[in-house]
């Protein structure tokens, strides 16, 4: 049995409209085209970042119910205005979109809502997460286990030392927050809760001067008296720009901002692989420059790729 998990970060995502980053590019979306990138990925919960329109996440939910299909259907939902991003010109949103067919959304007496902001306290981050916990419907003998999906952006502002201290915040106090929780949902269920960070980053965290962070090392912290071990994986570039040369495909990705964080005693209890989706090649096949598919794709879709993380339980 087995569940695939996306992050995308979708730029800006409306119907149509301009980039907010110094390209300035005519955005004109392709919902069919983002909806068959889910469907054929077989994504069965994506979280979205770069949501500047509900209503836009609504129109691409119908595109993909498009695919008619017994054991697929997609749901989804979006959060509220972000707590510190209030009266800001087009706030930022994350989403979710899952296949309801193979899961469904906890409701907790905590709140009714989809999703829950999550926010440090004193640490107060600008993008504050957005998690859902989903757990798999139609089980024989009932569902038995608790899909935890932590959804950040961190911000990117010109000092990376805000960047990693925002990751510090989600690591050292968010995430250990996350997983210690424990509520029954409204309808009395209590089950074992596995518990991923996803996102943009906005760090390259295999990067020398950050050594501690290094892609698939460990980063140790305390939390109520206990030392937590998360690691942090995806080694691939994952945002894309023009090409020095423009007859190779690789040099269109840049930097390798999104990634998965999690316990490192996951990998004991689940098989977790990790892989960045090659949208490039699968969805313009038959584009021959690599920098007119970069074009093609920068404008219809976004300027990142989505990476997807495959849970197998043992």
């Amino acid at each position: 049995m087995s569940y695939n998990i996306g992050s995308f970060n979708l730029r800006d995502f409306n119907f149509s409209n301009v980039s907010a980053d110094m390209h300035q590019e005519k955005l004109s979306r392709d919902f069919n085209l983002i909806a068959k990138i889910i469907v054929q990925e077989k994504f069965d919960v994506i979280a979205l970042q770069e949501i500047n329109s509900g209503l836009a996440l609504k129109h691409l939910i119908c595109y993909l119910n498009r695919y008619k299909c017994p054991w697929r259907e997609y749901t989804g939902c979006f959060g509220e205005e972000m707590p510190n991003q209030k009266g800001r010109r087009d706030p930022e949103r994350y989403g979710f979109i899952w296949n309801s067919k193979r899961l469904r959304l906890l409701k907790t007496y905590r709140n009714h809502n989809p999703g829950y902001y999550e926010n440090a306290g004193a640490g107060n981050l600008i993008r504050p997460p957005y998690y859902g916990r989903f757990t798999a419907r139609g089980m024989l003998g009932g569902c038995n286990f608790e899909l935890r999906i932590v959804n950040t952006h961190i911000l990117g502002p010109t000092y990376k030392g805000d960047r990693i201290q925002e990751f510090n915040i989600l690591v050292k106090q968010i995430l250990p927050r996350i997983c210690d929780h424990r509520e029954l949902s409204e309808d009395g269920e209590f089950m074992p809760a596995y518990t991923f960070l996803v996102g943009d980053y906005n760090l390259s965290l295999n990067k020398g001067e950050q050594s501690v962070y290094r892609i698939g090392t460990i980063t140790e912290t305390r939390y109520t008296g206990k030392r937590r071990s998360y690691k942090t994986v995806q080694n691939l570039a994952t945002t894309l720009k023009m090409p020095k040369d423009q007859n190779l495909i690789e040099e269109c990705y840049a930097n390798d901002y999104d990634h998965f964080t999690y316990e490192t005693d996951l990998d004991l209890k689940l098989i977790l692989a990790v892989q960045r989706v090659e949208v490039l090649n699968k969805y313009f096949a038959d584009i021959e420059q690599p920098v007119e598919k970069l074009r093609q794709y920068r404008g219809k879709v976004s300027d990142h790729v989505p990476i997807k993380l495959v849970v197998n339980f043992k």
